[in-house]
């Protein structure tokens, strides 16, 4: 029989709630972008599975049925409960029941079910709920989600923490000051991840930046792409100055003025590349953000990046020839005279020694060439 909303009062107190009442959180940040296209039920439990796990959940509910010290967190919405905290437990509680959102999960149902009925089938149907419905209530809630996954040892990601905050400001009008103050983030951290998610997200939505072609993958609720590397980029003023970012206003949605959008495209790309395209990213690691922040404010090095060009390639070609004289020639030496010694000590065959003569004939030519343009310079001759 299935149970309506109205025979339950709706406050701040446990209640009992019948399992065909409640919904997964379609929106829960913690899923992030890997979830953003699993849009009913059924493949929102699958992915929660496989993303997160449930066999630890399976086997505690088997044995011991639902705890009650463990209510899940609850918002209205029509007909149903969305459960805010807790997605896992009623995840595991609807596969448990054979419920038919877990039809592609009967295998967990089936070996589970066995243990539960050798335990007396311990209660796990209605689940206890705490609920948030009115205004003050669901202010309530957001409080005690920031709190707990972001100021908390339960620590959200930052991509995970970005979309409830942009979520906040959106549905509720709670300026991001009061968000801060809420956490009690006194760092501006919550700004910081705020303007990195608007920044992704005005992108995506002009059709620059592309998670799924991100060359570089990222971990957590959002393994698509690094998005701390995009918020510590933001944070370089010789970015911000290249992107026409001049404020500080993270609560802006379009923090990017139309006609930079080509800049950040490049940055992204710069960062991530572009799979579909064929564009390897010119970042090798976190600790060149910083490279690639400075190359913003040097034409040339900007016109390489355009060209696809890697940093690492990027800084050769704009070195001073006075730093490249002493970085290749005094690595050359060392190397080559390595070469040398082994070559008295350990010979090789003569195979080897053939398929090596010709590549050792051009080395030869080409420090001729070098050591004659130096000699000339020296000279004071042209010739």
């Amino acid at each position: 029989m299935t149970t309506t909303i109205e025979e339950f009062s709706i406050n701040e107190e446990v209640k009992d709630i019948p399992v065909d009442l409640l919904q997964l959180d379609l929106e829960n940040p913690r899923f992030g972008e890997l979830a953003s296209d699993k849009r009913n039920q059924t493949d929102l439990l699958d992915f929660i599975v496989q993303t997160f796990g449930v066999n630890d959940l399976l086997s505690s509910l088997s044995v011991n049925g639902y705890f009650s010290a463990e209510p899940v967190v609850c918002r209205p919405e029509g007909d149903m409960y969305i459960v805010a905290e807790g997605n896992r437990r009623l995840a595991a509680c609807l596969i448990l029941l054979g419920d038919e959102r877990a039809k592609n999960q009967s295998s967990l149902t089936k070996k589970y079910q066995k243990i539960h009925e050798k335990h007396g089938s311990p209660k796990i149907d209605p689940i206890p709920a705490i609920i948030f419905d009115t205004a003050e209530n669901k202010h309530n809630l957001l409080s005690y989600l920031g709190v707990r996954h972001i100021a908390a040892s339960k620590s959200w990601d930052s991509y995970a923490k970005a979309v409830w905050v942009a979520r906040i400001i959106k549905e509720s009008g709670i300026p991001l000051e009061d968000v801060a103050a809420m956490i009690g983030d006194e760092h501006r951290a919550l700004a910081r991840l705020l303007e990195g998610y608007h920044f992704i997200q005005q992108l995506i939505e002009n059709d620059r930046f592309n998670p799924a072609d991100s060359n570089r993958k990222g971990r957590g609720s959002n393994t698509q792409y690094p998005f701390s590397w995009v918020y510590t980029l933001l944070g370089y003023k010789s970015t911000r100055r290249f992107l026409g970012i001049e404020t500080n206003d993270a609560e802006t949605p379009n923090p990017i003025p139309p006609e930079k959008l080509d800049n950040a495209e490049l940055v992204t790309r710069a960062m991530f590349g572009n799979r579909s395209e064929g564009k390897n990213p010119a970042v090798g690691d976190s600790r060149q953000l910083r490279t690639l922040a400075l190359a913003l404010e040097n034409q040339e090095k900007v016109q390489l990046l355009r060209q696809g060009k890697t940093l690492e390639e990027i800084e050769r070609l704009t070195q001073p020839i006075s730093e490249l004289l002493g970085d290749v020639l005094v690595k050359t030496k060392v190397d080559l005279s390595e070469v040398d010694s082994r070559l008295t000590s350990e010979p090789p065959s003569t195979d080897v020694a053939n398929q090596f003569t010709a590549m050792s004939s051009q080395i030869k030519n080409l420090a001729t060439s070098i050591y004659n343009k130096l000699n000339a310079i020296v000279s004071g001759s042209d010739d």
